[in-house]
Order: C-alpha cells, then structure tokens, then sequence
C-alpha cells in the first residue's frame, strides 16, 4: 500500500480514518530479529535490517519505509495493539532506540512465521522520546475504545482474533482537551473558603468575576453585622432576666454562721488580752 514502489519517499496509502501523529527523519534504522527464548519462534535465524528509512506512527499502526527497498524488505507495518512491552533505550553513548514484541497478523509475510518477533528502531537524527510519548498516548486511547467495545458487544466476531478488528476509528479522538482559560463572563465560585448555604445569593448570568467576589463579599459582610447584632440584643437580655428577685435558698443561715463564727472569734480575742 505504497504511493510508488521504487520512491519510499512518496510515501504509504493511509487507511480510513488514519492520520500521521509523527514522522521521523530520514535516517532511521529498523531491525526485525527473533526474540529471545522466552518468546518462542519457528525460525531463530530471522533478521531483517535497514540502515536507513522513515518510521511514521498514525492513529492505527506503525510505519517503516527504508530508504533503499529490497526483494527481501520493501517496508514494516504493524497495528498498534499488536506491539507490546515497548520501552525506550537510552545508550550512555549513541543514539536512542525504541524496542517492541509484535504479534504478525495473520498473511503478514514474516519469514518463518514466528510467533513474535522483536522490533527496534533506532533515531539516529533524535527523535525517540517523543515518539515514544506520542505512541504510549495513541495506544492506550485505542485500548480504551476496544475495551468499551467489547463491553458493549459493539465489536465484530474478528474482534477476538485480531486486537482492532470491528474498531471505528472515528470514535478515538486525537487532538488533546483543551487547558482551561477564564473568558472573563462565566460565572463560577469565587476563590477561598467555599460560600455556606446561608451565604449563596443569586448572581447575574452577565457577572464578572470581579463583580461575584464583591458580590460575595458585601453579602458576607451584611451576614456578620448581623449576626453580631443578634447576638448582642441575646446577650443583653439574658443579662436582665439573670438578675435573682429573691435570694437563694439558705442564704440567711449562711450569713448567721458566719456572724456568729466571727464574734466568737472576737470575744476569744479580748478574753485572752
């Protein structure tokens, strides 16, 4: 699916819905070999490279097109859940690289028909971190709408044999939300300690935010002057009604006692002078 066989840098055809989200300098490097033993593979010898080439990465797969096309090698595509434990490789010396396990579809003319094979590209012009973000982003907004999809039963039979099969790839949204701004007319909260139930009051749908803050403000303002006016008008009269009209009880046996105790004491005194 090539626009020109013998001109990569023509470029591929896309698919429907696809758009290119990075596309890398031309000189690129990608090697195709057998995984480690881990992995098992049919044929241990597999090993494909091209020095040079560009790797795109679109909204369904990843692209490679090397700069100088073989029999062997004329280009690399790969869906994008079909490409697992992806990690960057950063060398203390030489460019980056990108590392991959793919699972071949289905008629996808991988020699030997392994299993899984190993992807690496190396950014020979820079490049790799940013394709590396990009791509950890695509790919899990595409996870999340297939597991939507198998959720609902919104997918094909293919679903459970191929990762993206019954996808709609016009339900996965590219572009990123957008940073909130304040236009300057919205209405909205305004900043410290949120308003308590007795303190919301109705704004004007045309408020500015300056205008809610004063609003808010005098509002809360009113709310304490009276309170404060409530409580000492509370105050003053339970200050009256507190004042006893008669006395308490025993109050006239308490005072005798003490009388009676304090001229004793007195009449001890100027006996014993």
């Amino acid at each position: 699916m090539l626009h020109d066989r013998a001109n990569p840098t023509a470029g591929f055809v896309p698919l429907p819905n696809e758009k290119t989200i990075f596309e890398s300098s031309h000189r690129t490097s990608l090697a195709l070999t057998a995984p480690k033993s881990t992995y098992p593979a049919h044929n241990s010898n597999l090993n494909l490279n091209s020095a040079d080439g560009i790797c795109y990465l679109t909204n369904q797969r990843v692209l490679y097109l090397p700069k100088t096309p073989s029999e062997i090698f004329m280009s690399f595509s790969c869906p994008l859940l079909n490409l697992n434990d992806t990690h960057l490789v950063m060398p203390w010396f030489g460019p980056n690289s990108w590392t991959a396990l793919v699972k071949p579809v289905a008629g996808g003319n991988i020699p030997g028909g392994a299993a899984y094979i190993e992807l690496k590209l190396t950014f020979k012009e820079g490049g790799a971190l940013d394709y590396q973000v990009k791509f950890e982003a695509i790919k899990e907004r595409l996870q999340q709408v297939v597991d939507v999809a198998r959720q609902s039963n919104s997918g094909t039979s293919q679903a459970s044999n191929d990762a993206m099969g019954g996808l709609n790839m016009a339900n996965v949204h590219l572009d990123e939300l957008p940073r909130y701004e304040d236009s300057g007319h919205d209405r909205f909260a305004p900043q410290g300690e949120p308003m308590q139930e007795e303190e919301r009051i109705a704004m004007p749908a045309n408020a500015t935010a300056d205008q809610v803050r004063a609003m808010a403000a005098a509002h809360r303002q009113q709310q304490e002057r009276q309170s404060r006016d409530s409580s000492g008008g509370q105050s003053t009269s339970v200050a009256e009604d507190e004042t006893p009209s008669d006395a308490p009880p025993g109050y006239e046996e308490a005072q005798q006692e003490s009388l009676q105790v304090e001229l004793d004491w007195r009449t001890e005194g100027r006996t014993q002078v």
